[in-house]
């Protein structure tokens, strides 16, 4: 289904670019060719479906292709985030059991044709991606071929593009956000995605928009406050569409990109990696952006907004053929959908008279720093659980660039010393870079209690 669709682009792309990177370009007449090569390294699948694969690869382009390269032989990309630790990693891949790894070995050109594997069906698992979710450790989002069409189909129209475009990726690709939003779309649609490493510099990406005609550039508020900070002030007058959501715009912001961008099209859009990832877009024009409006869920979503006491939001609930599978369990089975197959978010939106959907925060106690979830619970545990700490509050704080960065109060045990350094490497070692506390202050019990947060337990005998 997906890689029948990819050969459509390739038989009429030619020698136009699809993929281009810091090193090389791949045309869509080799682009087929490439991902043959990596799909060679994949074992023929047995047993029922769905074969999973994991792809890990800090080069984009090879990442990329690796995903391709799965779908050419039936089996479900799982991708796993850069950012994720060693030990995350490790138990990911002891309890999920793939029936196949590809790293970053490089491919030989194969003389020999590959047999082709039995084409994925509309509700076959495609795509396992991670999420930080509600428990701050990644969970797995499992979703079907027909939500990765859908909504490459889905990005590509309402991003117009065409196969003049050069669309910017310089997100990670283990993010929805780059790999729908960037490079499948742009793949539907023909046009090319020019892939940037996120550690790149933006002065870097900026030279490139100008040099290379990119027409397309995507990406959280955080990055777009940090590419303003290297702006010149000359306007990128080739840029015919600027994206941006997930975080908080602000009216400073929205104005900086209308003088930086003069000639494009902006929008502000709202999504999550279980409904594949987008939801919805609103021109800036038309509101999107003000005052959290994200606009209407798109036409394959059925939707509803449910009452929460004491609030005048309501939690958001979404079910369509672009939703999640499920989360994966343990067992290799999916859970997160309710009796009715609605996925009940932690979204709390409001509803306005134009049916448009207004963002009022989060069930939970998740917030985004840098366009990337952090879950306070999360890094509390990771704290709470170091020897000379009994209690540990984490909580967001103002950042100029980030939106808003992790920040920690510990209460040390009775006669232990303070040392942050030992405290930031455990985090270190147990959470992403993203939800390291940018400051760890000792504090007395008190004022942790004062603080209006759930403490969190230190022994058996302690509640919550």
């Amino acid at each position: 289904m997906i890689w029948r669709r990819v050969l459509e682009s390739v038989a009429a792309g030619g020698d136009r670019p699809a993929v281009i990177g810091a090193a090389e370009t791949i045309s869509y007449a080799d682009l087929a060719r490439r991902v043959e090569a990596e799909a060679a390294a994949l074992t023929e699948p047995t047993g029922p479906r769905p074969w999973r694969a994991v792809v890990r690869n800090e080069d984009p382009g090879r990442l990329l292709l690796q995903v391709l390269a799965c779908w050419r032989r039936g089996f479900s990309a799982v991708v796993l985030r850069d950012s994720m630790t060693a030990a995350q990693v490790a138990d990911v891949v002891r309890w999920l059991g793939p029936a196949a790894t590809l790293d970053d070995a490089a491919r030989p050109p194969q003389s020999a044709s590959l047999p082709e594997a039995a084409d994925l069906g509309a509700r076959d698992e495609a795509l396992v991606i991670c999420t930080s979710g509600t428990t701050g450790v990644p969970k797995l989002v499992a979703l079907p071929a027909e939500s990765v069409c859908l909504t490459a189909e889905a990005i590509a129209r309402s991003l117009t593009l065409v196969a003049d475009d050069r669309v910017a990726v310089n997100t990670p690709l283990g993010y929805m956000y780059a790999l729908m939003g960037g490079c499948l779309a742009s793949l539907w649609a023909g046009a090319a995605c020019r892939l940037f490493r996120p550690r790149d510099p933006l002065t870097q990406l900026q030279a490139a928009m100008r040099r290379e005609g990119i027409t397309v550039v995507q990406g959280p508020p955080s990055l777009f406050r940090l590419f303003m900070g290297y702006w010149t002030g000359e306007p990128f007058a080739g840029v015919r569409v600027v994206t941006t959501g997930g975080e908080p715009l602000g009216g400073d912001l929205a104005a900086g990109l209308g003088r930086a961008f003069p000639r494009a099209r902006r929008l502000f859009l709202y999504g999550m990696t279980e409904a594949g990832p987008r939801i919805s877009d609103l021109s800036f024009e038309a509101g999107g952006g003000a005052d959290a409006c994200v606009g209407t869920p798109y036409e394959h979503f059925e939707w509803r907004v449910e009452p929460v006491p004491g609030s005048q939001a309501g939690r958001l609930l979404l079910r369509g053929p672009s939703m999640f599978l499920g989360y994966l369990r343990a067992d290799g089975g999916y859970e997160g959908l309710d009796e009715q197959g609605f996925f009940p978010t932690n979204d709390l939106v409001e509803v306005d008279t134009q049916g448009r959907l207004h963002f009022r925060g989060r069930l939970d106690r998740i917030f985004r720093s840098g366009g990337r979830l952090v879950n306070p619970e999360a890094v509390e545990r990771v704290l709470a659980a170091h020897p000379d700490v009994d209690d540990a509050v984490v909580r967001p704080e103002e950042h100029p660039l980030l939106g808003l960065v992790p920040v920690a109060d510990v209460v040390m045990r009775a006669g232990t010393a303070f040392d942050l350094a030992s405290l930031t490497t455990t985090c270190g070692s147990q959470v992403e870079p993203h939800a390291i506390p940018r400051r760890i202050t000792p504090v007395a019990p008190g004022e942790v209690a004062e603080s209006g947060k759930r403490r969190r337990p230190s022994g058996p005998a302690t509640q919550g």
